[in-house]
């Protein structure tokens, strides 16, 4: 986990909450690669993976990792690498005005049942090795709250669908 992030400060500002179905800050989800370089520069680490639809249609993403930001972004080629997901692992982002990198599956629950949401579900990793990893998900809000034993280490988000394979892309 990082202690703070090396994030510019005209950046910095805008940039530290997460928007459901919108971003993080000023990166929004829909924006190009060419946009999100111009917005956050160069990543640290880039890896273009592939994938297989239904209809066995290869695809492929692109994960940008900025290692001082806490931050990774994936851009899709099935929606024409744009920003489709974005991850955190810092203390440093807010959501909903809360911290919640270290938080427990009962401090995140209570959020989540305190925003009303209603269609959360808890799947447990069931190979019974260490560390003992736990999906908290909400597919209303589009997010995946990832546990390590009992502290949320990670989350992650995508935007909204209109119905179950079209995007609803923020303005």
């Amino acid at each position: 986990m990082h202690s703070e992030l090396d994030i510019s400060q005209s950046v910095k500002k805008d940039f530290l909450e997460i928007k459901i179905g919108i971003g993080l800050g000023a990166a929004k989800f829909g924006m190009t690669r060419k946009e999100v370089h111009s917005l956050l520069g160069e990543p640290d680490d880039k890896d273009i993976s592939s994938y297989t639809d239904g209809n066995d249609n290869l695809f492929h993403w692109e994960s940008w990792d900025y290692f001082d930001s806490a931050l990774s972004l994936s851009f899709d080629e099935e929606d024409e690498w744009r920003l489709v997901t974005i991850e955190i692992d810092s203390k440093d982002y807010i959501f909903e005005n809360q911290n919640l990198i270290g938080k427990s599956k009962n401090e995140l629950l209570t959020i989540l049942e305190d925003k009303k949401i209603k269609d959360v579900i808890i799947e447990v990793d069931s190979t019974n090795e260490p560390p003992l990893c736990t999906l908290i998900s909400s597919e209303c809000l589009g997010i995946n709250f990832w546990f390590e034993e009992n502290s949320l280490t990670e989350v992650q988000w995508s935007p909204l669908l209109t119905d179950e394979e079209n995007i609803k892309w923020p303005e």
